[in-house]
């Protein structure tokens, strides 16, 4: 049978940010229907990536996702309520903690060590399945190869992913160190790019009469008000440099969709294709113009604050959950209210 539609998420970075991921993952999983073809996401969005779709065996994704967010939230018990959401900075038991070799401190490149990231996550990661180029869904990470200063993009289809695959997406200086993978440095992947949306496009297919639907889950809001003071304005220049930045790609895109549009339309004339034999015409068709899938955008209203995304605190955390939830919930009936 031909496929009638296919589906994608993808997911931004944003450390504990990501907790709103974890809410947006509920509502999509909520009914057991969500199946996507191919899953993105960028730094703690590969986390949750690979959560979702390589779960460790008697798991569900949704399942590997909440035991993740349960062991990495930091509850700060012995500081007082209103510094606890600063707890993370000495440190995080199953995501990272601070270095030991103070002695060292002039050549330090970094702050904390994640080895307990990579252990958490051989505990819900299927790491058989991992690197299975066939296994479904597609799993697609990214990182900046540091001495290139070019983004790359982990595909499970072309390679074969490991766990360093997951924690180079997230390895963000200077908290964290640059992961080496086939003597290569890489450092968090939003560095450069942190709505992986461009090479999900790329790897979706075109086939015609195919109806394809993006889901990007946002973490850092575009839109905010003029800061007022110099804590806001570290707090804007943070999200302006994670915020999504693929309005103008998706408005060119647009403009590529009425090229393919033609094409299709040249293709079916009664008559046949008049231009078949047409060099002019045969090298634009080679290019394979995309028709744009609908793009579902799910993004937080108020922007993150200077220390947000450091914050694993209990209360962030379950308030971002329950924001991911509900944004996700409105955007989802919105999306069915336009395809009635």
């Amino acid at each position: 049978m031909t496929r009638q539609a296919q589906s994608a998420l993808v997911l931004q970075g944003g450390g504990a940010l990501g907790a709103y991921e974890l809410g947006a993952a509920r509502a999509l999983y909520k009914d057991n229907h969500f199946s996507p073809d191919v899953i993105a996401g960028v730094s703690v969005g590969a986390i949750t990536a690979v959560l979702l779709a390589r779960p460790a065996r008697g798991l569900k994704p949704l399942d590997a996702l909440e035991a993740f967010w349960e062991k990495v939230t930091v509850p700060g018990l012995m500081l007082p309520p209103a510094l606890r959401q600063y707890a993370s900075f000495f440190g995080d038991p199953n995501f990272f903690v601070p270095r030991l070799d103070y002695f060292n401190w002039p050549s330090w490149t970094y702050f904390y060590d994640t080895a307990p990231l990579r252990d958490t996550l051989q505990q819900l990661v299927d790491l058989d399945s991992l690197p299975d180029r066939t296994a479904a869904p597609a799993l697609l990470v990214s990182a900046t190869d540091l001495e290139e200063g070019q983004i790359r993009f982990f595909y499970s289809r072309e390679d074969t992913l490991t766990l360093d695959h997951i924690i180079a997406s997230g390895s963000l200086p200077p908290a964290f160190s640059m992961t080496t993978i086939e003597n290569k440095s890489y450092w968090d992947g939003g560095l450069f790019n942190n709505t992986p949306l461009g090479a999900v496009l790329d790897k979706l297919d075109n086939a015609a009469g195919l109806n394809r639907t993006i889901y990007v889950v946002n973490l850092f809001p575009n839109k905010a008000p003029l800061p007022r003071n110099l804590l806001e304005v570290q707090a804007r220049m943070k999200n302006l440099q994670f915020a999504n930045k693929t309005s103008k790609d998706l408005k060119m895109l647009s403009r590529i969709n009425e090229v393919a549009k033609l094409i299709e339309a040249i293709e079916n004339l009664p008559g046949g294709n008049p231009l078949k034999d047409d060099p002019a015409y045969e090298a634009v068709k080679k290019r394979g113009y995309i028709h744009v899938p609908r793009i579902v955008s799910i993004t937080p209203p108020d922007p993150v604050d200077e220390f947000g995304d450091a914050d694993f605190s209990p209360d962030a955390i379950r308030k971002r959950a329950e924001e991911g939830y509900a944004q996700t919930m409105k955007a989802l009936q919105a999306t069915r209210r336009e395809t009635r």
